[in-house]
């Protein structure tokens, strides 16, 4: 039975749930902002940024739902005869079906009680479902339920480790990425589990500024995985992309060239878009920062191709991506495509942030300049009044308010 076959969650239904989720978390967002409840709004911009992700690289979010809810169903399966056949039932078909898989947890939850193999492997199995629907402060205390009922479990490990990074916790995500690494070390043999364990911890020290131990790390790494898995394997791409933010983080530009377009060459060979897209990403802004505009345009209409194929683009970061062609075609005098891509910015920005906001005024600007450059003199005064009119409401409003406020305070 292939992997889709077994799981009747359609595409439709599992887009539908991600972008409902993300409409309902964003009030809450903005109301943690203005009260400025800095631990609320940190828990829901991580939240709301994984959700944006996994709509971006919608492929790539849905298999991996589909391998979680599969690897569930094997769980159940082994715990069958400790379940009644109505919960049995009810949790398996919440799985295969349903957007919500509430059944299942609560039968994982109860059988935490037990104690154990079999509790921390029900903790483990919560854990990861909660983790897919976004839940992390919850699935992080599932996945500490699980080691504290089987400390070494490299599985559990390794789930806590990563999640732990994802919440930034990286003193936390070393130790379990740290312990994985004794564990493996004391079964007396070289295996890429192993290396693939110093890359996580090499990649962990670099996000908490211990660039030393990490390169270290990341040789004892890529000498373990080029010599089991082999030298263009994927996961040497993503070692190549880390070690290249290694270098750029230590401010070595020019050494992380190399290593992105090693990590290209590789990963560009495979499906995984969500590594490539940082790849792109990453050695185009380098291009840009070391003056190789005529480099970066490639590789950001590649991005750009890679981010438009989302059901619900990530209109702030297309933003960003056609403004960085339209300033690199304009610095090397490619001026109708700068002016094209200008105009596609121009929109989106509307789009997202509405006309009447300032970022539409810094793009109108930028094409006055632009139409100067082509002798266009009337086009490029229409486009000046246009921003000047824009900034001249906003300041308007911001004065308007602060006035508003004032008069509050005085009243009070």
């Amino acid at each position: 039975m292939s992997e889709n076959s077994m799981i009747a969650l359609s595409p439709e239904s599992y887009k539908k749930r991600l972008i409902a989720q993300k409409k309902n978390l964003l009030p809450a967002l903005a109301a943690a902002i203005k009260n400025h409840d800095e631990s609320r709004r940190d828990k829901l911009q991580l939240i709301i940024t994984s959700l944006t992700e996994a709509l971006t690289f919608f492929k790539q979010s849905y298999r991996n739902e589909i391998t979680c809810r599969n690897s569930v169903l094997a769980a159940l399966g082994k715990m069958q005869k400790l379940l009644d056949k109505t919960s049995y039932d009810l949790a398996c078909t919440g799985v295969k079906v349903n957007i919500s898989t509430a059944e299942a947890e609560q039968i994982f939850d109860k059988l935490v009680a037990k104690g154990g193999k079999i509790g921390a492997f029900a903790a483990f199995q919560s854990g990861r479902l909660a983790e897919c629907r976004m839940d992390f402060n919850r699935a992080a205390v599932r996945f500490d339920k699980a080691l504290a009922l089987e400390r070494s479990n490299i599985h559990y490990l390794k789930a806590a480790g990563l999640l732990s990074r994802k919440m930034y916790q990286y003193k936390k995500a070393l130790t379990c990425f740290s312990y994985i690494e004794k564990l493996l070390v004391q079964q007396g043999k070289d295996s890429a589990e192993l290396a693939l364990a110093r890359r996580e911890i090499a990649s962990t020290a670099v996000l908490s500024g211990q660039h030393a131990p990490a390169m270290a790390y990341y040789k004892k790494a890529m000498n373990g995985i080029a010599k089991l898995l082999g030298k263009t394997h994927p996961e040497m791409g993503i070692c190549w992309f880390q070690l290249g933010l290694l270098y750029e983080g230590q401010g070595e530009y020019e050494k992380a060239e190399g290593p992105y377009k090693q990590a290209l060459a590789i990963i560009e060979k495979t499906d995984n878009d969500i590594v490539q897209a940082g790849i792109l990403d990453k050695l185009a802004r380098l291009h840009m920062e070391l003056e190789a505009e005529l480099d970066a345009i490639p590789l950001l209409e590649r991005l750009l191709a890679i981010k438009t194929k989302s059901p619900q683009p990530d209109l702030a970061g297309l933003i960003i991506i056609y403004n960085q062609l339209a300033e690199a075609s304009r610095i090397w005098g490619n001026y109708d495509q700068s002016e094209k891509y200008y105009k596609q910015a121009l929109v989106v920005t509307q789009k997202l942030r509405g006309k009447g906001h300032p970022a539409v005024g810094s793009i109108y600007q930028e094409l006055a300049k632009l139409s100067d450059r082509q002798r266009r003199p009337d086009e490029a005064k229409q486009f000046r009044e246009m921003a000047e009119a824009l900034f001249r409401r906003d300041l308007e409003a911001r004065e308007a308010a602060a006035g508003g406020q004032k008069e509050d305070r005085l009243t009070l």
